[in-house]
């Protein structure tokens, strides 16, 4: 079944995905001067977020591989990191069966009210599986830019 919020959350999914994979593994890793965070970090952090809101917040099993809370959590950054990063390409398998579950598992229970209700940070509440993956287009696209601007960055040094 279509729907809207899923096509556009796999659009932006696959932009990043695609963006993302010429980038080279060194590159991935530089973190520009005046930023706390590389490529490799906003990956893994558009995981963890997706995770939150697209499964744990509906009631759906996770798949939280181990220690990506503790390096891609909002708040945590590559300099404070004492284990090591998973490689992009595991990022990249992972954020493409990411979108798989979404589609198999949520596509048919968009309209469901989850419960209890979700208050961001910011003030926004959310009650149903659509309201929740409507948020994470937002959240995709403007890591999926900084990506982009990290890479600029990176290519103009």
């Amino acid at each position: 079944m279509s729907n809207f919020v899923v096509d556009q959350l796999g659009f932006v999914r696959r932009q990043t995905v695609d963006y993302v994979r010429s980038i080279s593994d060194a590159d991935a890793e530089i973190i520009p001067a005046g930023l706390k965070n590389n490529i490799i970090w906003n990956l893994g952090h558009m995981y963890v977020v997706f995770e939150k809101f697209a499964f744990q917040l509906t009631g759906e099993e996770t798949n939280d591989p181990a220690n990506f809370s503790k390096l891609f959590s909002p708040g945590t950054k590559p300099s404070d990191w004492d284990i090591e990063p998973p490689t992009k390409s595991q990022i990249i398998n992972l954020l493409t069966e990411q979108m798989e579950r979404v589609e198999s598992v949520l596509s048919s229970n968009l309209k469901e009210e989850i419960n209890p209700h979700y208050k961001s940070s910011t003030g926004n509440t959310y009650s149903t599986v659509e309201q929740l993956l409507g948020f994470l287009i937002y959240h995709e696209a403007m890591h999926f830019a900084t990506i982009k601007n990290i890479k600029s960055i990176i290519n103009n040094s």
